[in-house]
């Protein structure tokens, strides 16, 4: 029998959870299961409500893998519910408002009483985002402290591995780490402090989150970074710790990929797939803009063209179908309904390109999503619209033709499109010759990877560290 290892890994993102960071530590648990070097257990908590879901996923976690499940209070929503009640709860009156003052109605009381209004919604705001550092899932953070305690009482693991986001579950690796004396690896999927992605708007929380990274880049034996931009932010903000900060790149699954049917949407021309929800800095409308363009210009591009968005169909509260009509381009762009996993690598299969959306030509800290690694396995040609250099290095050493253009530069967009229908077409090579022999950028390669990282921090701490 082989010598086993035991792992102790706390993620907020697993299956059932559809979300993209899903996908990184399902990979990872199930090489280190198969290999049958490894104890696997696994901290984590139901899908947050409302979240995606994808049974295909959980079906695909080993029955050699532990998954202890804990409860996970939503603090921000309880906190709402509860200011909520209370305003409800308060006496009408009968001369105004139902929550007015009877003082209110006098004349010139208003602006006299405004500014007491807006200091309590002010600090009712700075209150409430206490609850989101380090994010909204801190009601997390005890329940998978006490289970990892419980699972250390029958089986003390031979080091912590966690990823995030959620960063509540780098705090709660951190306590255990400390608590057991057992060695510390923290993965960083997206960037902590610094993400274009979140916007924390008051000094003294943008503080605690620093000194929580801080701490936890600190306890860590080794920080894990799933692109170089990670770990380039991370080895300036903390260069004394930049020895133990490398970057292990995501990948893709070759068998989901074989085992996904390809599906041609039924559109006419040539289709170009996007497979996610838009939220954020990451927006369809430099698509809308750039379409629009071409249309007013007389580059007619009905019945040559089609562009379908699968999932969430709509973008900071407006259908995708209204902004496509909005922008005169309801006649190019198709919606599709949010489908599973396989579904999606499916329609991006039949497709003959993606199209990969950055976060609207913000190029510090630009991710690289885990649908590109899925284009690089499928070898499509991909449209790029405001991604960052280093996405677009990583597709084209995968085997991608890429064509890049600035989400705030129609005119480049509007030419990177006609380019992309002129090669399809073979009227013309790719900006950039395609490698002969690709990069390997498999999930079980990263996986091989994280573990050797592991691996190489089982030692136990000392009772002083």
């Amino acid at each position: 029998m082989k010598w086993q290892r035991s792992a102790l890994i706390i993620t907020r993102s697993f299956p059932p959870d559809a979300s993209v960071g899903v996908h990184r530590v399902l990979g990872l648990c199930r090489h280190l299961a198969e290999s049958g070097r490894w104890r696997v257990t696994v901290i984590t908590a139901a899908p947050p409500e409302g979240a995606a879901v994808d049974e295909g996923l959980l079906a695909a976690v080993p029955e050699k893998v532990r998954v202890v499940r804990t409860a996970a209070p939503d603090l921000p929503r309880l906190a709402a519910r509860v200011v909520k009640g209370r305003k409800r709860a308060k006496p009408s009156n009968d001369r105004g408002r139902p929550d007015a003052e009877p003082s209110e109605t006098r004349a010139g009381a208003g602006p006299v009483l405004a500014l007491p209004r807006r200091a309590l919604r002010y600090a009712v705001d700075w209150t409430s985002w206490w609850l989101h550092v380090p994010d909204g899932k801190t009601g997390w953070l005890l329940p998978a402290v006490w289970a990892g305690w419980r699972e250390a009482r029958r089986e003390r693991p031979d080091v912590i591995f966690t990823t995030a986001p959620v960063w509540t579950a780098h705090v709660a690796g951190a306590i255990l780490s400390t608590m057991l004396r057992v060695r510390l690896v923290a993965d960083f999927r997206d960037p902590w402090v610094g993400s274009a992605f979140r916007n924390v708007p008051y000094a003294p929380h943008r503080w605690l989150s620093a000194w929580l990274e801080r701490r936890v880049v600190a306890r860590a034996a080794h920080v894990t970074c799933a692109w170089d931009g990670i770990r380039r932010h991370l080895a300036t903000r903390y260069p004394r710790y930049a020895d133990k900060v490398t970057t292990i790149l995501n990948g893709y699954d070759p068998d989901a990929l074989e085992a996904a049917p390809a599906r041609r949407p039924d559109l006419p021309g040539r289709v170009f797939v996007h497979a996610g929800g838009f939220y954020g800095p990451r927006s369809p409308l430099p698509l809308l803009e750039a379409l629009r363009r071409l249309q007013a210009g007389g580059n007619g591009l009905a019945g040559k063209a089609a562009f379908l968005l699968a999932g969430p169909g709509e973008y900071k509260g407006r259908a995708l179908a209204d902004l496509a009509a909005e922008y005169g381009a309801a006649n190019l762009v198709h919606g599709h309904p949010r489908v599973p996993h396989r579904e999606a690598l499916g329609l991006i299969k039949g497709a003959d390109a993606a199209m990969l959306f950055g976060q609207s030509g913000s190029e510090a800290l630009a991710t690289i999503p885990a649908k590109a690694y899925e284009y690089i396995g499928l070898r499509k040609p991909v449209l790029a619209i405001g991604a960052g250099r280093e996405v677009c290095n990583v597709m084209r050493r995968g085997g991608c033709p890429v064509w890049s253009a600035p989400a705030d530069d129609p005119a480049a967009l509007a030419a990177a499109i006609d380019h992309v229908l002129r090669y399809l077409a073979g009227a013309e090579p790719p900006p950039e010759p395609v490698p002969e022999k690709p990069e390997d950028l498999t999930r079980k390669r990263m996986a091989e990877e994280i573990e050797k990282v592991l691996g190489a921090r089982c030692q136990k701490l000392g009772a002083g560290s």
